[in-house]
């Protein structure tokens, strides 16, 4: 769970809202240290390092042996960033999808300017640097799970946030995704349309808790297998088995179950399976059908070319910027559209003979 709000924000954010609804007036002094940790019930040094927030904000500034003043409004508007972050996992892997053009293309159009940086980096970043530099940050988290907390900090220090491709409620921020749903059931469409009734769904995961995105493409997939009238051939808690499997022991778990199409969560996790089944058993893989996500560069130069559901991801880094610059509230959750793309990894079913 989120830990409460750091007493110093409380201050910082109380101050910083009576100047900006103008219950502190322009060059008005504030009250002193000393006398804010006698208000708030704290020390002096939490005291003063909300006043250093507000200074590296441009809200107020200090004058030597009077005290710390309201910063007036000409002033405060100068100091206002016109760069957004966006924050990657691997800023430089194209498996993840070029995010980072569209929030290029439309931080340009609003006369910002985008800069990437890696999670490691970003978190090095002090609070009021991040204020300072940024109009807001644009975040790909890997694990949200584990990023919440900091990023949840963030959000207390009123620092503009807008998350991609994946959603933890309890955080309260927008998220701009995929419609990852649809995505799952056009996948399984497809499939079903080409006569397979046996279709797994597979998410690679030592653990079987998976990212949001994940679970919304396993429910379209369950959709689509549903009005079909057809049964998942696993349940998403049987997975971190499979992704112990070696490729001879998925060979032999595929012709057992009878399995002849896959939906695979992502396109390198496609690739890298069909390429194991491929060294162990070249015939088993000319027949097996594999479905993957995002439409990578690589996904149309792998053998055979993966059949995919492509996102478009630049247009989600630019809606993702419009949301974070926008004067309104953001909605809370906004999905694009996604195609299938289909190549030569799905074929007609063709069932598995005595010999299998």
């Amino acid at each position: 769970m989120p830990k409460s709000e750091p007493m110093y924000l409380k201050i910082y954010n109380h101050l910083k809202t009576q100047i900006k609804t103008g219950d502190l007036k322009a060059d008005q002094q504030l009250p002193t240290e000393l006398q804010l940790a006698k208000t708030y019930g704290v020390s002096r040094i939490t005291s003063k390092r909300a006043l250093t927030e507000l200074e590296s904000q441009g809200l107020i500034y200090r004058q030597q042996g009077s005290g710390s003043f309201v910063q007036s409004t000409a002033a405060t508007t100068s100091t206002i960033s016109k760069q957004v972050l966006l924050v990657l996992p691997f800023p430089t892997d194209a498996g993840l999808g070029d995010y980072a053009a569209g929030v290029s293309q439309a931080a340009q159009k609003q006369g910002y300017q985008a800069l990437t940086m890696d999670p490691d980096s970003f978190n090095q970043l002090p609070l009021a640097t991040i204020q300072t530099t940024y109009a807001g940050v644009i975040y790909l988290s890997q694990d949200l799970y584990q990023d919440a907390e900091h990023l949840y900090e963030l959000k207390l220090a009123g620092i503009p946030l807008v998350l991609l491709d994946k959603q933890l409620p309890e955080l309260d921020l927008p998220v701009v995704c995929a419609d990852n749903l649809n995505g799952g059931r056009l996948a399984t469409e497809h499939l079903i349309s080409l006569h397979h009734q046996k279709i797994l769904f597979y998410a690679q995961a030592e653990q079987a808790v998976f990212p949001s995105s994940v679970y919304e493409r396993y429910f379209g997939y369950l959709t689509a297998l549903k009005a079909a009238q057809l049964q998942p051939a696993a349940a998403l808690a049987n997975l971190p088995e499979l992704h112990a499997y070696t490729a001879d022991q998925w060979v032999q778990y595929l012709k057992n179950t009878q399995i002849t199409a896959i939906v695979v969560e992502n396109d390198l996790v496609a690739i890298k399976l069909m390429n194991q089944l491929r060294a162990a058993d070249p015939a088993l893989s000319q027949r097996l059908s594999v479905v993957g996500f995002d439409n990578i560069q690589a996904a149309s130069l792998t053998y055979p070319a993966l059949t995919t559901i492509a996102q478009d991801f630049t247009g989600i880094g630019a809606q993702a910027v419009d949301l974070l610059l926008s004067s309104t509230p953001a909605p809370k959750l906004t999905k694009l559209p996604v195609r299938l793309i289909t190549r030569d990894s799905t074929r007609p079913m063709v069932p598995y003979s005595k010999e299998d």
